[in-house]
């Protein structure tokens, strides 16, 4: 008799601890949001698109002056991933969240490999990940700096991950240097965010 009410007791406790959460992260092999792009300023024609890498940055001429704009799709889940990651083969956990660490965003001058003064070198500074603003100049000091997706952000990540279908999210870096002082003649821009995708049970209504 006491031996079962000491068992009730722990399977009241245990059903009190709540649903376990898994996390999906770089230890997992979720890959990191990320790029690098030079800039070449003295060629540039504000209002013109340039090619740089792997990027195609778009250009516009702004109030004192030149906007510089560049996109990155990144494949965080493959197909493949549910069958070699254990934590996703269950059908039963869905995504409850997706956090991103934003480890980096930061602008050099990259022909001497000097970090830009940002305070005074660039107007404004914008990473955003499905749509939603995940970091701008003023957390530059203040990285890393973890934030979670909400809305259609997470609405497009979630509808994936619990279909078991590849997926992926959508990058964009939104960058404004001013006519005065002068930009540096090759500007480099760096951007680095890890998700985490968060799992926990439920069912697909």
């Amino acid at each position: 008799m006491r031996f079962s009410a000491v068992a009730g007791v722990l399977v009241v406790l245990g059903l009190g601890c709540g649903p376990v959460e898994v996390r999906l992260d770089e230890t997992k092999g979720i890959p990191a949001v990320k790029g690098s792009t030079e800039v070449n300023m003295p060629a540039l024609t504000c209002g013109m698109p340039i090619t740089s890498g792997d990027y195609t940055i778009t250009t516009r001429v702004v109030t004192g002056g030149c906007e510089l704009s560049f996109h990155q799709d990144v494949q965080v889940l493959k197909a493949s991933d549910y069958q070699s990651i254990p934590d996703l083969q269950g059908a039963s956990r869905l995504v409850q969240r997706v956090e991103l660490q934003i480890n980096k965003l930061a602008f050099a001058d990259a022909a001497t490999g000097q970090t830009i003064d940002a305070s005074t070198r660039i107007t404004s500074a914008t990473l955003s990940v499905n749509g939603q603003q995940v970091a701008d100049k003023s957390i530059l000091s203040a990285l890393p700096k973890t934030v979670t997706l909400a809305g259609d952000a997470l609405t497009t990540v979630k509808a994936a991950v619990d279909a078991r279908q590849p997926a992926s999210v959508h990058a964009d870096c939104v960058v404004v240097v001013p006519d005065s002082p002068k930009p540096p003649d090759r500007l480099k821009i760096d951007y680095d965010a890890q998700p985490a995708i968060i799992l926990g049970p439920g069912k697909v209504i």
